[in-house]
């Protein structure tokens, strides 16, 4: 269930939230709500919405993220 809330903050934190607003295409209530529901995740140790949405995304690519792997990118991008 949704309620209103009413909030003092100073002049130029309005403007910004306007301004992130019209540049996202979201509501300042969204933004708020999604900084609110970030920061809840990180202080009950969970993955916010967005995280948990995005997990599991990145199975379909094979990452071969050994250290030789790496160590022979490395090598490679800075042998002149």
């Amino acid at each position: 269930m949704k309620t209103k809330l009413t909030l003092s903050i100073d002049k130029d934190l309005v403007q910004f939230a306007h301004n992130q607003a019209h540049s996202t295409g979201k509501s300042i209530s969204d933004i708020f709500s999604e900084f609110l529901l970030a920061r809840k995740a990180t202080l009950t140790h969970q993955e916010s919405p967005k995280i948990s949405s995005m997990i599991g995304s990145l199975k379909a690519y094979p990452i071969n993220d050994s250290k030789l792997a790496i160590h022979q990118l490395y090598a490679k991008k800075y042998s002149h």
